[in-house]
């Protein structure tokens, strides 16, 4: 009986050793486990904070022209087809067109005003060289002078109501909407002949979430793109923000003005727009998909002397791909960009490869 005890007591502490020998080969395969790992070196860069939103464009300046009075139009600039064209560049005060109003200029007497004028200016002389003389009194140069005065009111007002007759631009820039107008034919009154857009600049609008209004300010640099205008990227600056917030839709306005080097955008484009709300420079910047989360700690793997050490990192601004990291890397560390998310601390590595993995 004692002899089948002490038997049955060696085979259970036969089967305890074998079954510690493979833990502690287990254990010991997985230390000397060697993961193939791709690295780079961790670098300083600027890292921005941005709010992202769309928006439309619109010109910086915009004005119609308008006819004053009526007549029979006959156009003087010329463009494709010895007419006026939509996108013809035109400059301020230019002369595009004239109304034919025989009773306008009739009416305005122009020229009997004139001589009214210098009649006028005459007689002042010549009340100004006898009153010099005390020939003349004091209430008849004052009359003179009266007379001059009204006689020139009505000559400059005769020139303002001829000069309704001339149709000019009021600002610099594209012509657009061009009103459908056969030359010869008569005009009414504050008819548009067309607009006059100046988009060197362009305005756009954007609606932002209300939970960024203490983000966005005046100053701001404002960037903007277009699908139209793949890999291109337009600068411009934050100018106004709305403190009002819209209670329908929980957004307030923003204005930014865009530079617009050789008139790519156009007003009317839908653009992607964001506001740097906030920079900094000579931070240490990584994509943030390399920081992982482990008891509730965000961490990241270096490479050091062929093992993984786990570093603990805080955060600073976040984007969308690339996160601030404020402690815990310094700059010429050798993050691990692949298989990081089954390290553990001292895990043997292998380095493949510089960069990150996948471009």
């Amino acid at each position: 009986m004692k002899s089948k005890v002490l038997s049955g007591f060696y085979m259970v502490f036969t089967a305890a050793a074998i079954l510690a020998g493979c833990g502690g080969q287990t254990e010991q395969r997985s230390v000397d486990l060697t993961v193939p790992v791709t690295v780079q070196a961790v670098h300083l860069d600027t890292m921005e904070a941005t709010v992202a939103a769309t928006g439309t464009l619109r010109p910086f300046k915009e004005a119609r022209i308008q006819t004053e009075v009526e007549g029979i139009i006959q156009f003087v600039a010329r463009g494709v087809g010895g007419r006026l064209t939509e996108g013809m560049r035109v400059t301020r005060n230019q002369e595009i067109a004239r109304l034919v109003n025989r009773e306008l200029v009739v009416n305005a007497r122009l020229e009997s005003r004139e001589l009214a004028r210098s009649s006028a200016t005459r007689t002042l002389r010549e009340q100004e060289v006898l009153v010099e003389r005390k020939l003349g009194t004091e209430r008849d140069l004052e009359e003179a002078r009266r007379a001059l005065a009204e006689a020139e009111s009505n000559y400059e007002d005769a020139l303002v109501q001829i000069a309704k007759t001339t149709i000019r631009t009021p600002i610099a820039g594209f012509l657009t909407g061009l009103a459908d107008i056969t030359e010869g034919t008569l005009v009414e009154a504050r008819t548009t002949i067309a607009t006059v857009m100046d988009y060197n600049q362009v305005f756009v609008d954007l609606k932002i979430p209300n939970a960024y209004i203490a983000s966005v300010s005046p100053g701001q640099v404002l960037r903007v793109e277009n699908y139209a205008l793949p890999n291109r990227r337009f600068l411009g600056t934050v100018k106004v923000v709305d403190p009002a917030i819209d209670p329908a839709t929980r957004t307030f306005r923003v204005v930014g003005a865009v530079n617009n080097p050789n008139l790519m955008l156009r007003p009317g484009m839908f653009v992607k727009a964001e506001i740097v709300t906030e920079s900094h420079e000579d931070a240490v910047v990584i994509p943030r998909r390399f920081v992982l989360t482990r008891q509730n700690r965000k961490v990241v793997f270096v490479e050091e002397e062929g093992r993984a050490q786990m570093r603990d990192v805080r955060l600073g601004l976040e984007g969308p791909e690339q996160v601030e990291i404020l402690e815990g890397l310094e700059p010429g560390e050798r993050l691990i960009t692949s298989n990081y998310e089954t390290l553990r601390p001292r895990t043997r590595v292998r380095v493949t490869g510089e960069g990150v993995s996948g471009q």
